[in-house]
């Protein structure tokens, strides 16, 4: 029994731990923590900013000068200067980007995208200029102008947009399909560079 006694008399209590190594822990452990909170937060914008792509469908959303996102349609066109061989009847300065000078007679001019293989009095997904055979022009319903000169813009009832103006001894018009989508300044500023030649000639009826 004193063998006992004097054992337990010659043992001594582990040293406590220093307050400064549980500090640390605490400090590894906060900071542990903020990272994961770091992480979920970056993973959550991740995922808002894939639904909102989808919600939007063909939408992207860009950054504007001041880091403001500005929204921006997927599938508008820009003009481009027109470089190609002219066609007889009239010669343009500008075309929508990515499409050409189809084809044209002494009626029509026709400016469609290179794979289209339509006849050019096939009026659909293009942009055609015609002329008729007067100087009415725009007359009373003017609605904006072309190089200066009175210019009717209207949406036809099959959703394509016309544009109208009288040009020396005639009135041009100009059609663009609903499926093109210059704005209505863009669709001016195309006009604008039209000229019509010697060869061309108002259609009939």
């Amino acid at each position: 029994m004193n063998d006992v006694i004097d054992r337990l008399a010659r043992l001594t209590p582990s040293p406590a731990a220093p307050a400064e190594d549980a500090s640390a822990d605490l400090r590894r452990g906060h900071r542990a923590l903020s990272r994961r909170r770091i992480k979920r937060a970056a993973l959550g914008g991740a995922a808002l900013t894939l639904a909102v792509g989808g919600a939007f469908g063909g939408i992207a959303l860009t950054s504007g000068d001041e880091g403001a996102p500005t929204v921006q349609a997927a599938d508008s066109v820009r003009l481009v200067d027109y470089d190609g061989t002219q066609l007889p009847g009239y010669t343009v300065a500008k075309v929508p980007e990515g499409f050409v000078l189809q084809g044209s007679d002494q009626y029509v001019l026709a400016v469609a995208r290179p794979e289209d293989t339509s006849s050019i009095s096939d009026f659909r997904d293009k942009i055609v200029v015609t002329l008729e055979a007067s100087t009415s022009g725009a007359g009373d319903s003017a609605n904006t102008t072309v190089d200066g000169r009175p210019a009717t813009l209207v949406t036809t009832p099959d959703g394509a947009t016309m544009l109208k103006y009288a040009y020396r001894d005639f009135t041009v018009v100009i059609q663009m399909w609903s499926t093109i989508h210059l704005t209505d300044e863009q669709l001016v500023e195309f006009a604008e560079g039209v000229e019509v030649t010697t060869d061309a000639k108002p259609s009939v009826g």
